[in-house]
């Protein structure tokens, strides 16, 4: 069952609250992404909490509430959320309900109204990018969970966001290089045989 203590030893920040007998409710935010492009900021189509995660997190305890819209683009609908568990609500209700927040890109203009709360994101603390992120973040009170923090070892692969990253980019780069090739490529030889152009 989740905790109501400090996540860190250091944690000047007021522990969160939970009711009696409730898990720590988690939060997934949109990332803001829009086809038509009539917002600011393009966001991004990834989500960071998918159903299937977010139904382990369920049955250890964590109560799930996802922003309404936030798989679309990910391929996952409100439904296949629901249908793990989870509960459906607008973006104020979820910063507002919950105590701990999942995003891709930490939502900078949101930072007034997730005042004590946790937000797990790709922070980038050693960028530039990602100190003013940290300053803005300490100025509201926030508690920062940067993924790009956890250590690259064995045990941690699961966890490794850069790894996982770099190798959809790397898979991205193939696809469009080879459009650009314009052309069709030499045959492949591979252990399990040869595959003709």
């Amino acid at each position: 069952m989740a905790s109501a203590a400090p996540l860190l030893k250091n944690d000047t920040l007021p522990a969160t609250t939970v009711a009696a007998g409730v898990g720590l409710e988690l939060g997934v935010l949109h990332e803001g992404y829009a086809p038509d492009a009539k917002l600011a900021s393009t966001g991004d189509q990834r989500v960071s909490l998918v159903p299937s995660v977010a139904e382990q997190l369920i049955k250890d305890g964590y109560g799930v509430t996802v922003e309404r819209g936030a798989g679309i683009y990910s391929g996952f609908a409100d439904s296949a959320y629901v249908e793990k568990g989870c509960r459906i609500a607008s973006r104020a209700e979820v910063m507002q309900k919950c105590q701990v927040l999942f995003a891709i890109e930490p939502p900078v203009k949101d930072f007034a109204q997730l005042q004590g709360k946790t937000l797990i994101s790709w922070v980038g603390r050693l960028q530039d990018k990602g100190k003013d992120i940290v300053a803005k973040a300490n100025a509201a009170q926030i508690r920062l969970i940067d993924v790009t923090a956890v250590p690259r070892i064995t045990i941690a692969q699961k966890l490794d966001v850069l790894s996982s990253q770099a190798k959809v980019a790397g898979h991205r780069a193939v696809v469009e290089a080879t459009h650009a090739f314009g052309r069709f490529h030499s045959a492949e030889m591979t252990a399990a045989g040869k595959y003709p152009p």
